[in-house]
């Protein structure tokens, strides 16, 4: 027999849509037979493959709040569950899932997963020319792997979205890439590429674009310019931004290709100067009519005492800025960069985490311009282990510099141990070097390693203020948003548009709450401002219980206080899009029982 007859096939795990499982000789196993938290078991493990997962971080992305009464217990009865319904018969030297210490992981050794080769296609990309054949082959690979979204099954879970969102960058990036190799010769297979990747990510100029030039490159001016005009509706609509000046430029190329031409062509018009937004100018102590346009579309406004922390002489070394969904985190950290052009990195560890350990640093070595060599340092990280003192030395060149530099870590929560003590060891070592951690609630991380970088300054990121949303020149700005600041650029937009944004924040910062925190907001949107003694009977729950889901509410600015002990919705957008789905008959009892009650 020739050898390479001898290699025993590896079991392999899909998870880049319906979970599937096949033994090495293809033949598919019960895995959607399994309880569904079993399925959620083996899909968080997917997710964070080849890391190991503590008991208790597993059990908490499987179960969030509502953690069985013995969830260590619970959870060790689905692993042993899996891996008797998936490799009967098996030991513990062939098991894909593996103990490890006081943990599990994925052991990608054992079992083929195709997140795993998808990602390493991707990190693949790094060591290929920018140009030529080999590199669109690999994007090809990618996109034939990433067509479908790992988890369908879980497809709002917090641990599920930053693979579903790689993945979905993933695709759209090979299409695009794709689609301008397509462009010379298959102009009509260029634009298909272009429109899928526009379905994927519909406020992404870059699709737009591609499917507009080649649309042009086809003859057909009238499909480029419906192109813009979605393209143009969609960010005024969704976004409140105009389009850039290149797809202006493309649309005025297609116009000239429509209109019938004299027999001496003149040139297409060129579309008239675009002034920069405002985040792209230096702040002026006044705010000029421009400026006041710009903000409202969806410009950086207040923040200025917490900016200024960050650039004080006697600033802390490690700063944490913290706010529930939807408080401009992560545009806090887009102005710090404006304000110190070329001395901020910013890197996304809840986004980018599952690409590879230290995807987030990466990210933010490559704002800050590093070397190749820094880079490949990074590169070499192991999943399980911290850089040594060599590599972290030669990182630190990069923060080695006349003045000071930010490292930021948005959506820090989920950093691990290895990333934590690299940070911290940074921050000992580079005295120019201010590190800035974002993540929603000081009590999201109690548990997590990010609790060993302690510091004395908590930036939280609290509602505008009216003198903040002053310059926007708009007085109901202040009131349907509640200076919630995601509200803020929908605050005058359609109320289908507005309302749905409202809705999805308002479920964003509910959903770690208990069960009666939905039904007072439900209440307070359609009976007006209610005290606890007013809520408890009508949600059939004690005062205390009432009570600390108010306490909760108004912690996530959803809830304000109103007179004589009553609480009332901060936003009245938030308070439209809950009363929106309540029906009249609802609302009509909801009154007659509180005017039982009273």
């Amino acid at each position: 027999m020739h050898p390479a007859e001898e290699v025993i096939q590896a079991m392999r795990v899909t998870v880049l849509g319906p979970l599937t499982v096949a033994d090495g000789d293809g033949v598919v196993l019960p895995a959607g037979e399994l309880p569904r938290r079993a399925r959620q078991v083996l899909a968080v493990l997917s997710a964070r493959h080849d890391r190991i997962q503590s008991k208790d971080a597993l059990a908490d992305a499987v179960w969030g709040n509502d953690l069985p009464g013995n969830h260590v217990a619970t959870l060790e009865h689905y692993v042993s569950m899996i891996r008797r319904r998936l490799q009967p018969g098996s030991n513990a030297a062939s098991w894909f899932i593996v103990t490890r210490g006081s943990g599990y992981l994925f052991d990608t050794g054992r079992a083929e997963l195709d997140l795993a080769e998808l990602r390493t296609r991707i990190r693949g990309l790094d060591d290929l020319p920018p140009e030529g054949s080999e590199r669109l082959a690999a994007h090809g690979q990618i996109l034939a792997l990433a067509r479908q979204l790992p988890f369908p099954e879980d497809p709002y879970a917090d641990w599920a979205e930053p693979a579903r969102t790689e993945v979905q960058f993933a695709a759209v990036n090979a299409l695009l890439a794709l689609a301008a190799a397509a462009l010379p010769d298959d102009p009509a297979r260029s634009l298909r590429l272009a429109q899928e990747a526009v379905g994927l990510s519909p406020f992404l100029e870059s699709g737009y674009q591609a499917a507009m030039s080649a649309a042009v490159a086809m003859d057909r001016p009238d499909e480029a310019l419906r192109i813009f005009d979605r393209c143009r509706r969609v960010l005024n609509e969704e976004l409140g931004v105009p389009p850039s000046a290149e797809l202006v430029r493309l649309q005025a190329a297609a116009l000239a290709h429509r209109l019938p031409r004299p027999a001496e062509a003149q040139p297409a018009p060129t579309p008239p100067p675009t002034e920069p937004a405002v985040s792209a100018r230096p702040a002026t102590p006044q705010t000029s009519e421009l400026d006041r346009a710009a903000v409202a579309l969806g410009g950086f406004v207040g923040r200025q005492p917490l900016l200024d922390v960050l650039f004080e002489p006697a600033a802390p070394l490690m700063m944490h800025v913290v706010g529930p969904v939807g408080a401009g985190k992560s545009a806090f950290l887009t102005e710090l960069a404006r304000r110190a052009p070329g001395r901020v990195g910013i890197g996304h560890a809840g986004s980018l985490a599952g690409v590879f350990r230290l995807a987030w640093l990466r990210a933010a070595l490559i704002d800050l311009g590093a070397g190749p060599d820094v880079l490949a340092a990074v590169d070499g990280a192991r999943p399980d282990r911290a850089l040594g003192p060599e590599d972290l030395e030669l990182i630190g060149t990069v923060f080695d510099r006349p003045e000071r530099v930010f490292l930021a870590v948005d959506d820090a929560a989920d950093l691990d141990a290895a990333g934590v003590a690299e940070l911290a060891w940074l921050s000992r070592h580079c005295p120019q070097l201010r590190v800035v951690l974002t993540y929603r609630y000081p009590s999201q991380v109690v548990d997590r390693p990010l609790a060993a970088l302690d510091t004395a300054v908590v930036l939280r990121l609290g509602p505008l203020t009216h003198a903040e949303l002053a310059p926007l020149g708009d007085e109901r700005v202040a009131e349907r948003s509640g200076g919630i600041p995601a509200l803020v650029p929908v605050a005058t937009r359609p109320p289908e548009i507005a309302c749905a944004v409202a809705m999805q924040i308002a479920r964003q910062r509910t959903r770690w709450m208990r069960e009666p925190a939905w039904d007072v907001l439900r209440l307070c949107a359609v009976l007006g401002p209610l005290s606890a003694a007013d809520l408890a009977p009508l949600t059939g729950r004690p005062v205390p219980e009432v009570l600390t889901a108010i306490d909760d509410l108004v912690h996530a600015h959803l809830l304000s206080d109103g007179p004589g002990g009553t609480v009332q919705h901060r936003s009245s957008l938030v308070r439209d899009a809950i009363r929106e789905q309540v029906s009249q008959a609802s609302s009509a009892h909801l009154r007659e029982k509180l005017a039982a009650a009273s």
